[in-house]
Formats: structure tokens, C-alpha cells, sequence
């Protein structure tokens, strides 16, 4: 016997699907809005029926999941099951499905974010978008333009776009352009938040699933100190430390206020190109905590894709 390559379950669902009209309501909703570009993506598609009909039975039994990138047509979701099955008013349907992103964008190139829109055509409702992290491993910081390069953070607040003064700190412009096209800050979040301070972040400790105290972790290694005359003035971007002067290693900082006390104290290596009014929606979050800077709400930084310009 043939097993499914999906499970169906039916049960009834708390959650309000967008108004529509005709006798079907659906909703396709990823588990994640930003993925990988290997890997699996899960969702969900929602179905309630409004007043009796008929429904093909791949919404039952199959699959009929499109993938577009702009017009291309990308690898979907396709098993197709024959006939229609009558559906009483009131039914509310939920199934999970899962997508192959490796097979999805297969040849497709991803130098940058790729925004894929998700559709069940036959039921009006269910589509969606989900973006893309680019593959940058390749990258070869050694061949990049440091000061021209740029570092995009995304955030679920929006994005901000970092830029750089490896004339000021050139060891740690370094490290964060490495750091960031190996995708060691993709799923980090910021853990400390302080208004008309700072917003911290960068930390490994703040995935999901690590088990060490966020804000404690570190790359394996440390870099010396780059102190210089760079004033800690708000969307300065800067190392978190220690109490040692040479234990930055991955931990990141960017000013939201004046912070005098830090000048010459920590280094600062780039500033905020675009995206302060990013920084102003992380830094009013609700806080809590013995410092009152832990988030309350996540604070994700889904992903941070480097911009190179090469020499």
C-alpha cells in the first residue's frame, strides 16, 4: 500500500480567516516567513466551508501547491487525486505540508533575498510569500571593497542596512562581513533593548534551541580592540564586550541615543545607512526583566545578507 505523502487532519480551528466571498474560506500560512535556501518549509493550509459544496478531493488527498518567483513557475507542490467530495457547511479543515526549498529554487540564483509567492489556485484566499536567505558562503571577504560593502539585517520590524570604517576598525568590519555571509547571525535575535540607549544583538545563545544564556555567547574566538575617536552617537554600530578590552568576538550593538561613556571604550565599526526608524520600533519594544531590557515579544534578525562590492 502506498503511503500518503501528506497527512490530512480536520479539526476545528480558533482562528479567524479573512472574509471572502463564495462558499469556501482558505488561507495558505507558512510556519516561517523568512527560510533557508536548503532545508524544508511547512505549511499550513486552512479550509472553511462556508455553505455546502463540492471540493476537489486534492484538498483532501493531494497537493496543488504553485511556487512563482515574479512569473516563473518554480517546483511546487503536485499530487494530483481525481473527483470532488461534498462538503457540509460548517466544516473546517486544517492540513500541513511540507516543501523541498533545495528542489524549489533549484538553478535559481541567490545573491540576494528572493521574494516566492505560494498559491492554491483553486481556492480563493490561499496564497502567500515567503522570502528567501541567499547562499553567500562563497563570498570571499578578502576580494570585498570594505568601505563599500554593506550588511542588510532582517528583522521582523523591518530591515536595516549597516556600513562600515575598516579605516577606523578593519579587524571587525572584517569579522562582521564574515560572519554575516556564513550566516552566523541568520535566526539570532536581539536580546537587550534599551531605549534611548542601544539595541543588542548577534548573540548564538538567542537561536532556537540553544541552550546556553543569550547574551553570553561567542564565535569560538575574540578579537583585540580597535578603539578610536568615533563618537558613540545614535546608528553608531559597535562591539558588545566583557569586562577584557579584547573579547568582542560576534555580540554587536547599535547605538539609539548619545553614549558618551563608551567612546574609546568599545569599538565602533559602521553605522546605520538606512533603517533608524527600524531601530527606534526594536528600541520601543516591552521590556522586562531585572535591567528591564529583555524583549518581551521576539526581536528576530531572520537574516544579515551582505551587499558586496568587490576590489
Amino acid at each position: 500500500m502506498k503511503t500518503p505523502l501528506f497527512l490530512l487532519t480536520a479539526v476545528l480551528l480558533s482562528t479567524v480567516l479573512p472574509a471572502q466571498n463564495g462558499p469556501v474560506e482558505a488561507r495558505l500560512t507558512p510556519m516561517r516567513a523568512i527560510v533557508a535556501p536548503t532545508g524544508t518549509l511547512e505549511c499550513n493550509l486552512e479550509v472553511h466551508v462556508k455553505e455546502d459544496t463540492q471540493l476537489d478531493m486534492n484538498v483532501l488527498g493531494g497537493a496543488n501547491i504553485q511556487v512563482y518567483l515574479g512569473e516563473k513557475a518554480l517546483p511546487g507542490l503536485s499530487e494530483k487525486v481525481s473527483g470532488k467530495v461534498k462538503m457540509k457547511a460548517g466544516t473546517k479543515l486544517l492540513r500541513t505540508f511540507t516543501l523541498d526549498m533545495g528542489r524549489v529554487i533549484a538553478g535559481i540564483p541567490t545573491e540576494d533575498l528572493l521574494t516566492l509567492n505560494l498559491r492554491w489556485p483553486d481556492l480563493p484566499g490561499a496564497s502567500t510569500e515567503v522570502r528567501v536567505i541567499p547562499n553567500q558562503s562563497n563570498l570571499d571577504v578578502d576580494k570585498m571593497d570594505m568601505a563599500a560593502t554593506k550588511v542588510r539585517l532582517v528583522t521582523n520590524y523591518g530591515d536595516v542596512v549597516l556600513k562600515f570604517r575598516p579605516d577606523k576598525a578593519p579587524n571587525h568590519v572584517r569579522n562582521f562581513l564574515k560572519l554575516s555571509k556564513d550566516g552566523f547571525y541568520n535566526g539570532t535575535k536581539f536580546h537587550r533593548v534599551i531605549k534611548g540607549f542601544m539595541v543588542q544583538g548577534g548573540c548564538p545563545n538567542t537561536k532556537e534551541g540553544a541552550e546556553g544564556i543569550p547574551g553570553s555567547g561567542n564565535p569560538g574566538y575574540a578579537i583585540d580592540a580597535e578603539f578610536s575617536d568615533t563618537q558613540h552617537v545614535r546608528g553608531i554600530v559597535s562591539m558588545a564586550r566583557s569586562s577584557s578590552p579584547n573579547s568582542a568576538g560576534c555580540q554587536f550593538f547599535i547605538c539609539h541615543g548619545r553614549a558618551a561613556h563608551l567612546d574609546g571604550q568599545y569599538t565602533a565599526f559602521g553605522e546605520v545607512d538606512t533603517g533608524l526608524d527600524v531601530v527606534d520600533e526594536i528600541a520601543g519594544v516591552r521590556v522586562a526583566g531585572r535591567e528591564g531590557s529583555t524583549p518581551l515579544e521576539p526581536v528576530h534578525l531572520y537574516a544579515a545578507i551582505v551587499v558586496p562590492v568587490m576590489k
